[in-house]
């Protein structure tokens, strides 16, 4: 057994009575220390100077400026915290700078694009006009059919030759060689007349149009001489 500590583990005693050691020297002199008696003896002894360490110097009692001055280093400024209020104002001001204008702009451009469709959807229709075209039976004849906006179709006759009690005009509404019926009418002395047109189908479903000289009250089919008439 060894009764002289090395020097190697001298110079590291001090130390490791002071806890001032890196960890694996730590454990290296304590490892060394459970098999050498001398550094234990070594050891022991600078562990009583280290204790005596903390009465070696004198109790003293600090100024009153220092604990002012130490105070004054070390507290931490208090930063009130906004209020709710404040915050909402504070987020309202940070966006308004940010993003007021692009959102604006993006509103206007909804409400036009809005407006422009709900002015297409109710905007009234140009009225559709067909003019008919005169045949030999009454060359001086004219008719005009015109559907409006709502749908409602009207003819409109001028210099038609009346007709004898017995006899009035019908027209035709035609599609895929079928005709309909669309009114049944007389003209005034001087060739006018105004006639609702009654279809059974949508406008846009025929195809031709014609009038012609039928018993009063009408056929079931064209049987006269055709006075007016108006293929698309």
């Amino acid at each position: 057994m060894n009764d002289t500590p090395n020097q190697e583990m001298q110079d590291l005693l001090a130390a490791y009575a002071l806890g001032s050691l890196e960890a694996d020297e730590t454990a290296q002199v304590a490892a060394h220390l459970e098999t050498c008696p001398a550094c234990r003896e070594e050891l022991a002894a600078y562990e009583a100077v280290t204790d005596m360490l903390a009465t070696a110097v004198p109790l003293t009692t600090p100024p009153p400026a220092l604990k002012t001055r130490l105070m004054a280093r070390t507290q931490t400024a208090v930063v009130p915290q906004p209020t709710r209020r404040q915050s909402i104002k504070e987020n309202w001001q940070r966006w308004r700078s940010t993003y007021w204008r692009p959102a604006l702009a993006l509103v206007v451009l909804v409400l036009a694009v809005t407006a422009l469709v709900i002015w297409q959807q109710n905007r009234p229709a140009t009225p559709a006009q067909f003019t008919l075209t005169a045949t030999e039976h009454a060359p001086e004849a004219t008719g005009v059919i015109t559907i409006a906006a709502d749908g409602m179709a009207t003819l409109t006759i001028a210099n038609l030759p009346p007709l004898t009690a017995e006899q009035q005009y019908q027209l035709w509404l035609i599609r895929d060689g079928q005709r309909d019926s669309g009114a049944v009418f007389s003209v005034n002395a001087d060739g006018s007349a105004q006639v609702t047109i009654q279809a059974a189908r949508p406008f846009a479903s025929y195809q031709a149009f014609g009038i012609t000289i039928e018993p009063a009250g009408g056929s079931p089919g064209p049987t006269g001489e055709r006075v007016l008439g108006f293929n698309l």
